[in-house]
């Protein structure tokens, strides 16, 4: 996956009236990255004390923005090839703490042409910093006009926890819930399909790390339980989440992708975001509809994991979290596409005998699935 250079120029551009030239200088840029880095990670505890405001600003526009905005093309890639991108014109979607405008200008980026010719957007950005949602608003149009679609932009400085949720046939939340209270979560995404279309989708993007997955893995069991229906990227309808079983799992994405110039010497200079686009995600709709309309769909959790004589990799299903295997002894036409499964990907395997591990045999009919392509 390619993050467009006109999306880099286009959040660069916006960022430098907001914050001047001095904050995007590259070695000011690369420490105040860093900052925001280690705050995430390692020393959560200063999330929401920078060591400078302004700095801070300059890297969530000038790197994290443009790093993190094609995450929203897996989830609307898959909603696309399942016929469930709603096809009003315009599209209404709602940004919850939208930032910078990281998802919108993905969405963008993502969808500017579609069946019904230049896809036009009506997009409310909702987040508390005035100065993050004018870079958002002046980067979106810039970007839109770059590939002349329309888009009708509002933005609106409040506290997502208790504003009101526009009708909306998309809503995005990006990197937001790890940083609300546990209790604020939940309730904030009951409004979130409330206020959806039948036919529209809620899609949360989180950090890959273990504790920020894991906390999405058990609000997906929660609003599954008070009758929400689950999209992607689980092919398992039901609840539990099987990676809660063990403290040390958790489920994310990991897809390569090429940084726009500017970005990837800031990624190369920090060593972050250089080796691929990692993140959690929740795909959310009203009514029923499931990413692979097939039994026996698996979808791949983890690294293929090659060694001496087979391969093996980590499936999910409403079978579980069960380790799938193929011993080189087994290889043939049936299955050699289980040898080209990566992370995200579904393998249709015609076997229903499943135990503690699934064995792919010679006579084992696999089919593998890219839903986002």
């Amino acid at each position: 996956m390619n993050i467009p250079h006109e999306l880099e120029d286009a959040v660069r551009t916006a960022a430098r009236d907001i914050v001047g030239d001095a904050q995007l200088a590259t070695s000011a840029l690369a420490r105040a990255v860093v900052d925001r880095s280690k705050r995430y990670t390692s020393e959560r505890e200063r999330l929401s004390a920078p060591s400078d405001r302004k700095a801070d600003l300059a890297a969530r526009a000038a790197f994290f923005t443009i790093a993190d905005a094609m995450k929203v093309a897996i989830p609307l890639g898959e909603l696309a090839n399942r016929g469930a991108i709603p096809p009003r014109r315009p599209l209404r979607v709602t940004d919850l703490g939208a930032g910078c405008g990281a998802l919108s200008l993905g969405l963008v980026a993502s969808l500017e042409s579609d069946a019904a010719g230049g896809a036009m957007f009506e997009l409310t950005l909702v987040d508390r910093d005035v100065d993050a949602l004018r870079i958002a608003a002046d980067a979106l149009r810039r970007l839109a006009a770059h590939h002349a679609t329309e888009v009708a932009i509002t933005t609106r400085v409040a506290d997502v926890a208790s504003t009101a949720i526009p009708p909306s046939d998309l809503i995005f939340a990006g990197t937001l819930l790890n940083e609300l209270p546990e209790p604020q979560r939940l309730p904030l995404v009951e409004r979130a399909l409330a206020a959806l279309a039948d036919d529209g989708a809620v899609i949360l993007i989180e950090p890959a790390l273990r504790d920020t997955s894991r906390a999405l893995h058990v609000l997906r069991d929660q609003l599954i339980a008070k009758g929400a229906h689950v999209f992607a990227p689980c092919t398992r309808q039901g609840a539990p989440c099987p990676m809660l079983e063990n403290p040390d799992d958790w489920c994310h994405e990991d897809r390569k992708v090429t940084l726009p110039p500017r970005t990837a010497e800031l990624a190369r200079m920090t060593h972050l975001r250089d080796n691929g686009l990692k993140f959690s995600y929740l795909v959310l709709r009203k009514t029923q509809l499931r990413l692979v309309d097939r039994p026996n769909a698996w979808r791949v959790v983890s690294e293929p994991m090659p060694a001496k004589g087979k391969l093996e990799l980590h499936g999910c299903s409403d079978e579980g979290r069960v380790p799938l295997r193929l011993l080189r002894r087994n290889r043939s036409a049936a299955n050699r596409v289980f040898e080209r499964a990566e992370r995200g990907d579904v393998l249709v395997v015609d076997k229903t005998e499943v135990s503690d591990k699934m064995e792919i045999e010679k006579d084992t009919p696999v089919e593998r699935l890219t839903p986002a392509d």
